[in-house]
């Protein structure tokens, strides 16, 4: 007998035939056609590449450029192309950042934390003051400024804010008691914010010190009792003082015043007697020259003008009874009655 021949079998072994035959022929396109595997890769490397060949540097601000590690260049703010394994680090150079010491912020503009510790400070003639401040800055060098603070940048803040710190606390050391309650802020202030630029640069941190700004100065709350009274005794001192003052420059005002008033009255008094004998001297030239030419006529009108004077002076009353009439000489006029 032949053997049976089952179908079911036959159809498998068919059914697989047709698949390995798919298999080669689908290999052997694949190995026929190698842009269909080599172009979509290149197409994502391009990609790949020109997302990451172009950065952006925003306004305001500067960008280190790293090439596997090692500093290549610095670049300003715009559209620029790198090398796709550059890595590119920004730094705001214009952002104004702050060192507080003495008073913190908790929360901006409503809440604030007092540290004594930063707040005490010794003088120059060995008095406590309690000052809080605030120290201002920028990034000048975005170069010097990364190399400081690549690791530990906080702590490294920290450390940099110390330093500000120090040299404060210097230039309060420099300055009187009185001088830096009163008058002298603003010059502790420039001094302070020069020697804190002098120190960074000469460790070339990279930070430029943008101002400082002192927030308050006050005296401890032990010896405040004590301050005030020392306050009313000098305002008390400066009253009697301008009191003093202001009475002085008027008393000597006056006394210019009234200087003044006699030697104009002593300069009129010289004119005129001046004038006087100008004219009496006058006179008598002209009543000289007259007297040459005829002097019996220059006697007659000397001697009426001597009677008349002598006249004037005197209240004589001359009764004339033939005409009933009364006549007066002196200082009454002349009176004629009928």
């Amino acid at each position: 007998m032949g053997k049976r021949v089952n179908f079911r079998d036959f159809f498998k072994f068919d059914a697989a035939k047709q698949a390995g035959e798919v298999w080669e022929e689908g290999i052997k396109q694949a190995r026929f056609n190698p842009w269909a595997f080599i172009g979509p890769l290149i197409v994502i490397v391009v990609a790949f590449c020109a997302y990451h060949s172009f950065y952006t540097v925003p306004l305001g601000s500067q960008a280190l450029l790293f090439r596997f590690g090692k500093y290549v260049g610095t670049t300003e703010e715009g559209l620029h192309f790198k090398a796709p394994w550059t890595e590119v680090v920004r730094f705001d150079v214009r952002e104004i950042r702050r060192f507080e010491f003495g008073e913190k912020t908790e929360i901006p503009g409503m809440r604030y934390r007092s540290d004594d510790s930063e707040q005490k400070m010794v003088t120059a003639d060995t008095k406590i003051l309690l000052i809080s401040w605030v120290a201002q800055w920028r990034i000048a060098d975005p170069y010097q400024y990364f190399i400081t603070n690549n690791v530990d940048s906080e702590g490294n803040l920290r450390l940099i804010a110390g330093l500000a710190e120090a040299d404060f606390r210097k230039e309060v050391a420099s300055m009187n008691y009185e001088e830096i309650l009163t008058t002298g802020k603003v010059a502790l202030s420039a001094n302070a914010r020069n020697r804190i630029t002098n120190t960074y640069n000469q460790l070339g941190i990279g930070i430029t010190i943008v101002d400082v700004l002192i927030s308050e100065v006050r005296v401890p709350p032990s010896v405040q009792p004590s301050y005030n009274d020392v306050e009313t005794a000098k305002q008390a001192k400066a009253s009697a003082i301008n009191e003093a003052e202001a009475y002085a420059n008027k008393t000597v005002e006056e006394a210019r015043g009234m200087a003044q008033v006699a030697v104009n009255n002593a300069e009129a008094y010289k004119v005129n007697t001046v004038a006087d004998a100008t004219a009496v001297s006058t006179r008598l030239t002209s009543l000289n020259e007259m007297f040459v030419m005829n002097p019996n006529l220059v006697r007659t009108n000397l001697w009426y003008e001597n009677i008349e004077d002598v006249l004037a002076r005197l209240n004589i009353i001359f009764v004339d009874s033939s005409n009933n009439s009364n006549i007066f000489l002196g200082e009454v006029p002349i009176i004629t009655t009928r």
